[in-house]
């Protein structure tokens, strides 16, 4: 071991207190970096496993018509690009008629997968392959496989020449007869089949629906029947799914895919593409998950070199006179800067590894807490035994975590290793490298000198007497020094502001979902819809009627509760000018493309949502929103409340609008046709507009009439308050998923006008008792209901316990991902300062005894070190506020593009911030000082002489 490398160890283990708080700045701060990192690869990799799993890993996606399916499919299976590939030939469509409701007459027929590129498990996870509830996939000529919604149905011909028939009712071992080579055309009707073949039914699977992510998913057909591979020798079109390697972005993907499908006639899978990192403009979750990591690593990167920097510069100041030593006795620059930065590597070797290891360790123990919660993000599911997600980070990312670690040590410890390598001999022995006037003490004695007057008394002096003028001489002396303090503080006030930042936005996007009904659902709700067919006023009775039949269903079901009963329907209306406000306007625009029904002034006309509660809840809402309960009897004047929020989600982000304004009136209309709806014209004046056409479709014409020859009836809705958040008792609705201004009413209105509303469905809220299992009663209320209700009416049971199990378990993985990061970020700040200030104390061991020794007492003493706090205090805070909003405004523009939230700082944070600044400093000044009256005034003396 070398002179110089011996003296360095030397050193820290002299130091022993200033080397342990900078060994446990760099541990904090490598564990902070690395449990970020960490965090989102594992995060990342869950993301892209779940899309793979659930969307499959396909790339590009095309279907190749028979013209140019040859080249393309041999250029899949010779090009390097292709990493695997598969296709399915698709042998025509088919129509049947059956003896069920199968909600689809359309039949699709495709070959199970070919595989051209890689393994068979690779090439068959391109897409996602249906389950197979019985049977097995065919593998032979002349083998099929169905939906299992075809089992037991009997497939008769339909007369349309392509139809698709069976020999009874279809089971396993049964025989289809199915059309090859039918094409669709305009209006999907249905070629002439080249040739009839017969199948043996070899298999069922669950039917699914989602285009090119599912294999058997077709944006023509409803079902799909799967044939053995190469079963079809001239097939209609061939659908093609391929993942690609060497190519590291989206246009260097587009490029490769254009000679071989076509310019822009191929599908790219976004989602799978944004996490493998090809993003598009639209990826904005990904952009906001790097945004937000950036954000938070560069913060922490910056206050590491802030705080390992001001350790180091201190040590370097501790031994000023040691340097001067060392270059008097011939040591070249280049060595005292190495002794320096062999005191960071020293740290370093300690430091780092823990500090990874660390990191590591408390994501893995993070992740394995939070199991249930990534469960509930990832899978959308709560099982018995939590799954969670696995710690995934390469050794490429620890080793590169480790040298940025490192990079971020040398980068502190350079500064500091480049000033002791500048320092002179004389100036050294005689301490005063670090003791220079300010320029603007500088400035103030010239003035004084020219003038001939003195300067004016220092703030601090003219506070706190002699000690503050001591106190103002030692800041424009030791300003370098003073610096260190104050950058120190600063960088603690950004951490612990920022961890405010992220709770404090996090938590926003939170209530976004709470606002829109997201959380607060009853653990199971009953939804009955009526599917009457007559005029409204008709329908609205008959739905009231409803409520009457479901009130006896909840003492039929053992563990559930109901509340009241929700009504739910629509009404075409008129608002007066000032109602709409200036955003609900643009989201009218924005949801209609510009046909909104609103006008510049806040007018409306158009349909409206409306829940109708019973008058305990109204009187209720009505409290809640600061207004009378009044209610509806003879229907003349009907009382509302406008819920004042709606979910508006534009380019991937989502946010809360609210849509009113001030509305104080609306009027309601009966119209004559229930294909009629109201909507302004150019002048603002309302009016009705009709489709020509029965069934209410695009193809129709329209036409236009005035409100007088087009209604029926009419009758005043009286606003009596507004509702900010959608009302845990209406979570279970769905008012604020809809693109229709919303309202809630007491249902005396309904009764009392039937004829002025649309009432077609009710919501019955279910709570459940303490150790009732969810799933039995689920099906116990679904048989009730369905025995209760009549014919014309369709129940559904949605068990929303799962959901909240899921809701809440997320809830708390974000506390506890706030708390772990708070926590860490006050460790920081708190030993940067500590160390920084307490050091810088000590080292003036010498100055206070020799302040002593003139007679300054204890009490001076603290007078101005109290000063100089002060002074440091609110230098430090001043810039950590202003730094702090920089960060915050950047943190919110990372969140802002995937959930719309409006900037706001974390004043609790802030002031949590400034209070923490000042038990620091008076924790440090009480070590220091207990640490220099340790020492006489002969002994300290003595020291520095030696």
């Amino acid at each position: 071991m070398g002179v110089f490398a011996s003296y360095t160890l030397r050193s820290l283990r002299k130091n022993r207190t200033r080397t342990v708080v900078t060994v446990i700045g760099v541990i904090l701060s490598t564990a902070l970096l690395t449990g970020v990192v960490a965090t989102a690869t594992s995060v990342a990799a869950a993301l892209l496993g779940r899309t793979i799993e659930t969307e499959g890993s396909w790339q590009v996606y095309d279907s190749l018509q028979p013209a140019e399916a040859d080249s393309a499919l041999g250029r899949l299976a010779t090009e390097t690009n292709v990493a695997t590939a598969m296709d399915s030939q698709v042998a025509g469509f088919a129509s049947y008629a059956s003896d069920a409701d199968l909600s689809t007459t359309l039949l699709a027929i495709q070959t199970a997968p070919r595989v051209l590129r890689g393994g068979a498990d690779q090439a068959r996870s391109l897409t996602v392959m249906p389950t197979v509830r019985s049977g097995r996939e065919p593998e032979a000529p002349g083998e099929v496989m169905l939906p299992v919604t075809f089992s037991g149905v009997t497939l008769a011909d339909d007369g349309s020449g392509a139809s698709a028939a069976s020999d009874g009712p279809i089971e396993l071992g049964s025989t289809v007869t199915l059309p090859l080579g039918a094409t669709l055309g305009d209006g999907d009707s249905l070629g002439t089949p080249t040739t009839t073949r017969s199948f043996t039914v070899v298999g069922f699977y669950v039917p699914q629906h989602f285009l090119r992510n599912d294999f058997t998913a077709f944006e023509e057909a409803g079902a799909t029947a799967i044939v053995s591979p190469n079963d079809v020798s001239n097939p209609v079109f061939t659908r093609v799914w391929v993942s690609t390697s060497g190519l590291s972005t989206r246009d260097a993907l587009k490029g490769w895919a254009a000679p071989i499908f076509g310019e822009e006639d191929y599908y790219l899978h976004g989602q799978l593409l944004a996490l493998q990192g090809m993003a598009s403009d639209e990826s904005t979750v990904m952009e906001s998950l790097s945004g937000m990591v950036a954000v938070i690593g560069g913060v922490i990167v910056v206050a590491a070199i802030g705080m390992i920097g001001n350790s180091f510069s201190i040590s370097v100041a501790e031994r000023t006179r040691q340097f001067g030593l060392l270059s008097s006795l011939g040591a070249s620059k280049r060595q005292l800067r190495r002794t320096v930065l062999l005191e960071a590597v020293a740290i370093g070797v300690v430091g780092i590894p823990v500090g990874l290891a660390a990191g590591l360790a408390g994501v893995a123990a993070m992740l394995s807490s939070s199991a249930r919660a990534f469960d509930a993000m990832f899978r959308s599911s709560l099982s018995g035994t939590a799954q969670g997600i696995p710690l995934v980070i390469s050794p490429a990312v620890v080793a590169g975590m480790a040298a940025a670690s490192f990079l971020v040590l040398l980068a502190s410890a350079w500064a500091p290793a480049w000033r002791a390598s500048r320092v002179s001999a004389i100036d050294a022995i005689r301490q005063q490298q670090d003791i220079r006037l300010s320029k603007r003490t500088e400035r103030a004695i010239e003035k004084a000198q020219a003038t001939g007057k003195a300067p004016r008394a220092p703030l601090l002096e003219r506070i706190a007497g002699l000690p503050g003028l001591l106190a103002s001489r030692n800041l424009s002396r030791s300003s370098s020094r003073g610096r260190t303090v104050v950058v120190s503080l600063a960088l603690s006030v950004v951490l612990i502001v920022l961890s405010g930042a992220i709770s404090l936005y996090m938590g926003r996007a939170m209530d976004v979902g709470s606002d829109l009904g997201a959380v607060g659902r009853s653990d199971i709700s009953l939804t009955i819809y009526n599917r009457q067919e007559a005029d409204q006023g008709t329908v609205s009775k008959a739905t009231l009627g409803l409520v009457r039949d479901v009130q006896g269903i909840s003492g039929q079901v053992d563990g559930l509760t109901s509340s009241s009963a929700i009504v739910n329907g629509a009404l075409e209306v008129t608002l007066p000018a000032g109602s709409v406000s200036a955003d609900g306007r643009a989201f009218l625009a924005d949801y209609y493309a510009g046909d909104s029904g609103a006008a510049e002034n806040g007018s409306y006309a158009g349909p409206m949502l409306v829940s109708f509660v019973d008058d305990n809840t109204w009187a209720e809402l009505c409290k809640e929103a600061g207004a009378g309960s009044a209610t509806t009897t003879d229907g003349t004047s009907m009382p509302a409340l406008a819920l004042n929020v709606l979910a508006w989600t534009k380019s991937g982000s989502v946010r809360t609008v609210a849509p009113y304004g001030t509305p104080t009136t609306a009027t309601a209309y009966e119209l004559r046709d229930a294909q009629s709806t109201l909507l302004l014209d150019s002048n603002g004046g309302a009016l009705v507009q009709t489709w020509e056409n029965s069934d209410g479709g695009a193809s129709g014409s329209q036409r236009q009439t005035s409100i007088d020859d087009a209604a029926v009836d009419s009758g005043t809705i009286t606003f009596v308050g507004t509702l900010d958040s959608l009302p845990d008792q209406l979570a279970n609705t769905g008012l604020t998923s809809s693109s229709i201004l919303p309202v809630i009413m007491p249902r005396s209105a309904l009764e009392a006008r039937p004829n002025l509303f649309s009432a077609t469905s009710i919501v019955v809220p279910f709570s459940l008792a303490e150790g009732a299992d969810p799933f039995d009663a689920g099906n116990a209320l679904e048989a009730a209901a369905d025995a209760t209700v009549s014919d014309n009416a369709t129940a559904y049971v949605n068990n929303n316990v799962a959901q909240n199990e899921m809701t809440e378990a997320i809830v708390g993985l974000f506390k506890l991902l706030v708390t772990i990061f708070s926590v860490v970020c006050l460790l920081i700040a708190v030993a940067n300062v500590f160390n920084t200030l307490s050091t810088s104390i000590i080292l003036r061991t010498r100055e206070f005894a020799v302040l002593q020794s003139v007679g300054l007492g204890p009490k001076g003493f603290r007078r101005m070190l109290v000063a100089e706090c002060a002074s440091y205090a609110l230098r430090g805070l001043g810039i950590g506020l202003v730094f702090s909003v920089g960060v915050v405004v950047l943190f919110w523009a990372a969140l802002r593009s995937a959930v719309g939230v409006s900037f706001e700082l974390p004043w609790g944070y802030v002031a949590g911030a400034i209070a923490g600044v000042v038990a620091v400093l008076g924790l440090s000044v009480a070590y220091a000082l207990r640490r220099s009256h340790a020492l006489n005034i002969v002994e300290a003396l003595r020291a520095d002489a030696i």
